[in-house]
């Protein structure tokens, strides 16, 4: 019999976002699909009911009432593992991937293929990503448009002639993580963490397929990321997200006043010139197949709005009043 897996997620993005990462993973084979909505949404609640193998669970206050320790985790961190955990509990699938709401995995057939043919003694496989980035000139009208970067090897060397006087702002030639995700073998006893198990147990690294990153569903959504990620308690920023995001965030506070020098931030952050898509190829970190999750959504019953215009109007209305603050003119 092969292995079957299950996905679990805590996730406070715009509906469209969710709903099209619960319906793609149930496409992809996924036994279930647990979304944990960290706040009531009665949109994405709706989406999600449609969609069989999707089991959705309110984190209320009634939710958090109900847990050992009594009250919601002030830290996002903290609440997706609560909940990782309780999936790993309780499934019945044989192995719990646990991601965020912007990552894809992007082949189903070739993960199952993985799982069957892991040694016994592997507590878990790692899904390296694939974060998007935009081709210069083609950012396109849905949030899923662009091509995949891979991280650079030898990246003291090759990221300097990828990105030049930049190469500090990314993290091995990402704007986001490297580390990826787990695939975390189900009775095993294991204690889920964001990336990882905790304790690092024998494992290995997936090699025919990959996690779709998508860090910034639009360009307002990554500059909401930084700066959200600069506002948190001090004593949080900096150590919870290493050098390179660190250098992102706090670069963006210094723009965020002046349009033009923030929208180039951005930009460059998250834009491959004709230049830098050559050299990537080189040195075979370019993944340009396209993703396009609509057919999928399509098959479920869904046509939620993927563009760029309609994803951004959602986040205006969700952080209405950290933009107002921090910068009113994107509000």
């Amino acid at each position: 019999m092969k292995p079957n897996w299950a996905v679990v997620a805590t996730v406070d993005e715009p509906a469209a976002l969710v709903a099209t990462f619960a319906a793609h993973h149930l496409a992809q084979g996924a036994a279930a699909v647990h979304v944990f909505l960290d706040q009531p949404d009665v949109e994405a609640q709706a989406m999600l009911a449609r969609l069989p193998g999707c089991v959705v669970t309110v984190c209320d206050a009634a939710y958090w009432a109900s847990t050992p320790r009594g009250k919601r985790p002030g830290l996002h961190t903290t609440r997706q593992a609560h909940n990782a955990r309780r999936v790993y509990a309780q499934t019945d699938a044989d192995w719990l991937l646990h991601c965020d709401a912007d990552e894809f995995l992007r082949d189903g057939d070739a993960l199952r293929a993985e799982l069957a043919a892991a040694p016994v003694h592997a507590m878990y496989l790692r899904l390296l990503v694939a974060e998007r980035a935009y081709p210069q000139g083609i950012i396109g009208d849905d949030i899923f448009t662009g091509v995949f970067r891979h991280e650079l090897v030898d990246y003291p060397r090759n990221g300097a002639r990828v990105y030049g006087e930049m190469r500090s702002f990314f993290h091995y030639g990402l704007t986001g993580h490297k580390a990826g995700k787990a695939v975390v073998r189900v009775g095993a006893q294991m204690q889920m963490g964001i990336h990882a198990p905790l304790g690092k147990p024998p494992h290995q690294a997936i090699q025919s397929t990959r996690l779709l990153h998508f860090d910034g569903l639009t360009p307002l959504h990554f500059t909401l990321k930084l700066l959200r990620r600069a506002h948190e308690p001090p004593s949080r920023a900096s150590d919870r997200h290493g050098a390179a995001r660190s250098t992102q965030f706090w670069s963006l506070c210094e723009a965020v006043a002046d349009a033009p020098l923030r929208t180039a931030l951005v930009s460059t952050l998250k834009t491959l010139d004709h230049r830098q898509i050559k050299q990537l190829r080189r040195f075979g970190c370019l993944d340009e197949t396209g993703f396009d999750p609509r057919p999928v959504l399509a098959a479920a019953g869904l046509d939620p709005d993927l563009s760029v215009a309609a994803f951004d109007t959602c986040l205006r209305q969700r952080y209405a009043g950290f933009l107002q603050m921090h910068a009113p003119d994107l509000a």
